[in-house]
């Protein structure tokens, strides 16, 4: 049965903590009531479809509760009652794609700092210079601290997103109920469907980032991690050389900073979108969630990265199934042996006028 969005909201304070304790055995999320819903108290339960219908059927037996309570659903984007109804019952849309809340921009991604200029003669000219703004997100999984992301304050549903997706938590983006950003971009509440904590895993391996300040606390949530081999696709030199000369006339963040990693989206051909960050990591993580909020194929696309190509790099490529990965700059020896094992195209130092093609399905039919 697929599972959807379901919030039971509380005339009194009372009546939600006595529901909630009443409910404990379904696991209920307790959340503040959407926006969307103005007649409530302010604490919701939050349920998929299956614990909705059996906390309707306890909740039976508790009348007190039920006459200050209410259900709502969320349908195209918004928050409407009704009652939860098995599968087929009338009324019982499906709801596509998670739902998301809060700001994804939430604080300028430069500032403007004093300096002062030293030229080898001695002289000094006092400014200002534009340096990239630093931000903290910590990132909650079912109520669970999970990771922080320390990133550029932009685009951060795209981050989350595709972060999740390359790090093995979710394996597409039906598997996400919501994501809400709180506290100034601070803090994300991530609500994955049908999933538990497993606090049997919570080892975590370190693997290192040009990010200072980024960790992981727990694989509560990581499923399947296997990497699989990608298809393979004909891809068009000219796409590469394409990204190349776009990546060299600048990207916005960069041009002001020059401190800042690009990361570039096409589809044959076809330049999809752009995201920048300090960290070369979140800059794909943010294309990649790009790509799954708008439903489009990674496995027919090509990615450009500014930033040097190590196995983390490789690994993230080859869980987002996309066949071909370019970069201005250089791998490792181990990258290039995964991405040869798994059948990822690896480009590098690639630019307007050339580039090293390190692993490909038609260099290895040779």
């Amino acid at each position: 049965m697929a599972d959807r969005n379901w919030v039971l909201v509380f005339d009194s304070t009372h009546a939600a903590m006595a529901a909630q304790t009443i409910l404990a055995g379904l696991h209920p999320f307790v959340i503040p009531t959407p926006r969307d819903i103005t007649a409530s108290c302010g604490i919701s339960l939050r349920m998929g479809v299956e614990a909705a219908i059996q906390a309707r059927e306890i909740l039976v037996g508790h009348p007190d509760v039920v006459e200050l309570s209410a259900w709502y659903e969320l349908s195209e984007g918004s928050y409407g009652p009704a009652e939860p109804k098995a599968e087929g019952a009338q009324g019982d849309e499906l709801v596509a794609g998670p739902r998301f809340s809060g700001d994804d921009a939430p604080a300028e991604p430069v500032a403007s700092v004093p300096a002062a200029f030293v030229r080898p003669d001695g002289s000094c000219e006092r400014g200002k210079t534009m340096v990239q703004a630093e931000h903290s997100l910590d990132v909650y999984v079912n109520e669970e601290l999970t990771m922080r992301v320390v990133c550029t304050p932009t685009h951060l549903f795209d981050l989350v997103v595709g972060r999740l997706f390359t790090e093995g938590l979710v394996s597409g983006i039906e598997e996400i109920e919501s994501i809400d950003l709180l506290a100034s971009g601070t803090r994300a509440n991530v609500y994955l469907r049908n999933r538990q904590a497993d606090p049997s895993r919570a080892h975590v391996d370190v693997v290192p980032t040009c990010c200072t300040g980024n960790q992981v606390f727990n694989s509560y949530f990581v499923g399947d991690s296997t990497l699989r081999k990608i298809d393979p696709i004909e891809w068009d030199p000219e796409w590469v050389f394409s990204l190349a000369r776009t990546f060299a006339d600048d990207s916005p963040l960069h041009r002001k900073t020059f401190g800042a990693h690009s990361c570039y989206l096409s589809l044959e051909g076809e330049l999809i979108c752009c995201r920048e960050d300090l960290g070369r990591h979140n800059a794909l993580d943010k294309v990649v969630g790009h790509a799954l909020r708008e439903g489009i194929s990674l496995e027919r696309c090509v990615l450009y990265s500014s930033g040097r190509v190590p196995v983390d790099m490789v690994q993230k490529a080859i869980r987002a199934r996309i066949p071909v990965l370019a970069s201005k700059a250089v791998p490792t020896d181990m990258t290039i042996r995964l991405a040869q094992e798994f059948g990822l195209s690896l480009i590098c130092s690639a630019r307007p006028d050339s580039m090293r093609v390190l692993s490909d399905h038609r260099l290895a039919a040779q």
